[in-house]
This record gives structure tokens, sequence and C-alpha cells, in this order.
């Protein structure tokens, strides 16, 4: 691809991006600039119109890649461990990009009464509008279990994973079965509480007992149309022991008018269950895990990304600059550098934490400020290698400027250990992240995040689907960046492609 092409690929998707988020719409792949919230979004689509404008114009020719460069790459792909897992990487950050297509309450399609509409990349829509009775967002996976009890036309396409990643806490409901007397869960005698309902109300308790061996066994209670207690008593072994009627006998006449299905409320945490969509169940609040897991793996990568551009955008600066000066200059900038170093890192972010709730481009920012140092010193000893080399010399003599020799002479032969360490860094981060959040320092309840599952998993090992799927994607990430860092490393190892003489 040349430099002309991906200019004008950058600026038709800038475009787009701030189009969309001008009319305010949600579309998945375009809204991705502006996923570490509006700020940070105007900045990248800025950056990369930026960018785009200037390879458009200065693009000219197609991307001269050296040949040592080449060879490089091509021993990366040699590597399989390390390009396979680069490969992975590459597909969960396709996926995670088509963001509500794949998970989200909002249904992607909804016909109702003929009237088209795509709810997933609008704004809330009230319920009234597909006529539930409230002024709030539509319930859109109530309005599709509606619609096809309704059998009128309408239907409702909702997204894979049908919940959101935070603040999407519904209740689940199970049906029991009710088999010559006994009733049944799995083809198994139940134990514990079941209700019946109302058919006329489904959301109307009519009666509740308590179960041992699927036989009715201890206090039962009786509500009305209105939802008041008209009727209490014991059972036992299934036999009725004591009934008390508050209504003199009306509460005898309701009988006929419950629902002939039992069904008993799951309290989260609830285990992994197909029809209810809870691929992976839910956590102590009742928020789907693998929902949660989908929009952790969003604010990992996003915070992979800002992390990375922050450190080494800083770290070029500052190690190129004491780097290729020295003298006096390295030596204030390495005081400097080493005091800032010693600086205690978990009390700042947790007197952040105190003051305002950090958000996710807060708590990267914070990480940068701590984590700049590594690399600028490894750019600074790369330039300082660099900068006595005959080509700096030379660039000299012909009259370059200082800012000229940095950036287009040494900053491109000492760019190859920004390429080995981004991996490293993207791991760090991410298990920096997951560490504040288990420890309750980092991002607020309402945004997704694996550290804080994986507390509450390790908080509740009696549900082991929840320690165990946080563990496994946090795990699985790790190991693939590190095998894609090692790969990178052997790949770019100038001992395998430098001839010095």
């Amino acid at each position: 691809m040349t430099p002309r092409t991906t200019g004008i690929v950058l600026i038709i998707y800038s475009l787009l991006s701030l189009g969309q988020r001008l009319v305010a719409l949600h579309v998945p792949v375009l809204k991705l600039p502006f996923l570490g919230g509006s700020v940070l979004g105007y900045i990248l689509i800025l950056l990369m119109l930026a960018l785009g404008v200037r390879w458009l114009l200065k693009g000219e020719r197609d991307w001269n890649i050296s040949p040592l460069t080449l060879k490089k790459l091509q021993r990366f792909r040699q590597i399989r461990r390390g390009y396979v897992s680069f490969l992975i990487i590459l597909g969960l950050a396709g996926v995670a990009s088509l963001d509500t297509l794949l998970v989200g309450k909002r249904a992607l399609m909804v016909n109702h009464q003929g009237q088209w509409s795509f709810p997933f990349v609008r704004d809330v829509i009230p319920g009234k509008t597909y006529g539930q009775a409230t002024d709030a967002e539509t319930d859109y996976r109530k309005l599709q279990a509606d619609s096809r009890a309704a059998g009128q036309g309408d239907w409702v396409l909702m997204p894979l994973v049908p919940y959101d990643p935070a603040l999407d806490t519904p209740e689940i409901i199970e049906k029991l079965d009710l088999v010559n007397g006994k009733l049944l869960r799995n083809d198994n005698p139940f134990n514990g509480s079941a209700y019946t309902v109302f058919a006329s109300d489904p959301k109307q308790k009519r009666q509740e007992f308590q179960f041992r061996d699927g036989l009715k066994h201890g206090d039962f209670r009786g509500w009305d149309e209105k939802g008041e207690p008209i009727e209490q008593g014991v059972f036992a072994k299934g036999e009725r022991t004591n009934y008390k009627d508050f209504t003199n006998g009306k509460a005898a006449t309701l009988e006929s008018q419950a629902s002939p299905e039992w069904q008993r409320l799951v309290y989260p945490p609830a285990p992994p269950s197909l029809s209810q969509k809870h691929f992976l169940g839910t956590n102590t609040t009742g928020t789907d895990v693998l929902a949660m897991l989908y929009g952790g793996l969003q604010q990992a990568l996003i915070a992979a990304v800002l992390f990375v551009v922050v450190v080494f955008a800083t770290g070029v600066l500052v190690g190129g600059t004491i780097g290729y000066f020295g003298g006096w200059v390295d030596l204030i900038g390495q005081r400097l550098i080493e005091i800032w170093s010693v600086l205690p890192f978990l009390f700042v972010v947790m007197i952040i934490s105190s003051l305002i709730s950090p958000t996710l481009s807060v708590l990267v920012l914070v990480l940068a400020l701590f984590g700049w140092m590594g690399t600028t010193t490894y750019l600074r000893t790369a330039t300082y290698k660099e900068k006595e080399r005959d080509y700096v010399a030379a660039a000299r003599l012909l009259g370059a400027s200082t800012p000229r020799i940095i950036f287009h002479h040494v900053l491109p032969n000492v760019i190859a250990i920004l390429v080995t360490l981004a991996p490293f860094e993207v791991a760090g981060v991410i298990t920096a992240l997951a560490s504040l959040d288990f420890l309750g320092f980092g991002l607020p309840p309402d945004v997704p995040s694996w550290g804080r599952l994986l507390h509450e998993g390790v908080d509740n090992f009696n549900y082991p689907w929840i320690v165990t799927s946080a563990f496994l994607a946090m795990g699985s990430t790790l190991v693939l960046v590190t095998f894609i860092g090692e790969a990178v490393r052997e790949a770019f190892d100038p001992k395998k492609f430098t001839t010095y003489q």
C-alpha cells in the first residue's frame, strides 16, 4: 500500500468517525476513537487527519522498506508461535472493534408494526415507541419475548450476547416441570423455593412454596392481583398441615387464575445457561460474565494503545535529547529520572482515587507517568551509540540541522528498540490495570474490568465460573503478548543480520 492510499483511508475513516459522533450515532468500528472518552477521541481524530493529509501530499512513492527490515519481518513470520499469537491478537482486536454488534442490550434490528429501526446505532429510544408502558429506554429482551409470544409478524434481532458489559443486571427466571405431583428441575426432584404467577399478569406472583425432594414442604404464601397477601400456610411432605385465609374464602376463587407453569428466581451469581444466553454465567451483581470479559478486553486494548503511545513519545523525546547532547543535559536528565523513579506509585494512585473517580484515560496517564523511565534509558543508550557513527558526522559536515539529524538519521536507526519493547509494555499495562482494579483503586464500578471480576471470583470460590473465566481471559492474553514479544526480540536481534567491520 502506498502512502497516498494510506493517507486517503485515514482521512475517510476520520471524517466518517467524526460525522457519526456529531450526529449522535454509535456505529461500531467508526466509534473506536471515542471508546476511551470524548476528549481522547477528538485528539485521535485530529492526529489521524493530520497524518493522512501529510501522507496524501507527500506520498508519491511507495513504502521504501530496507532489505534488512524485510529480513527481520520474514524472520518474525518464521517464528510460528509468535506469528500465530500476533494473528490471534489482531483477531481479538477486530472482534472487540465490533462492539454492540456482538455484545449489548440494544437490539440490532427491530420490525415493529411494519416500521424498521436500528437501535444499536442510536441514543436511548423510549419504551413507548414500541408499545411498552415506560418513558425509559426500551427493554429489548422483553420486547423480543413479547413479539414472539404475540405472533403478529413483529420481530427483534438481538446481539449474540444480549447483555451490556456493565449496569445490566436482569432477573433470571427458570422454568420447572411438574410431573406426577413432583416438581422437577432438569429431571431431578427440586429443592428450594418456587412460585406460580397470574396468567393475566406474569409479573405478579400468585403463590410461593418451599420444596424438598420435589414435594411441598415448609411455609407457603399467596397474593392477589394487586400484590396484597391473602393466605399463608404450612406443608409437610406434600400435605397441607396449616392454612389461614385472610379474605374469608376469596383466596380459593383465585386458584383458577394462576398460570400452570412453575418457576423460580435464580439469584446471582448464576451458573452458565444457554437458555438465558448467559454462556459463562453471571457474577455476584448479576452482570453477564462473557459481556464483562468483552468489555474488559476493549478497555485493555485501549489502555495498551494509549500507554504505548505516551510512553514511547516521552521516551523518544527525553531519551533522544539527553543521549544526543550528553554532558550537563545528560547529567541533569539522569538525576531527574532517578528522583522521579523513587516516587511511590501506589500512594499516588490511592490519592487520585480518593479525590476523583478515575477514568481509563486518567489511570493510563498515571501509569505512563511512572512507566516512561525504562524506555527513556534504552533510547538514551542507543542514541549515545548512534551519534558517534560516521553517517552522523557526515550529516553534520553537510550542514544538516540538529533536529534533522535526530529525527531523520538517528531515530530511524534506534526505532527497532521500540518494536521489541512494545509487547512487554502492553503486558505490563494490562497487568497494572488489573492489579489496581483488584485492589479497588482502579476504574469505577460501572466500567467492566478483568481485575474486578478476578477479585469477585477470588472472594467467591463457590462459584468457579467467575474466577475461571477471568483467569483464563487475562492469562491467555498475557501469554499471547509474551509470545509476540519473544518472537519480535529474536527477529529484530541485531546480531543476526548485522556485520561489523
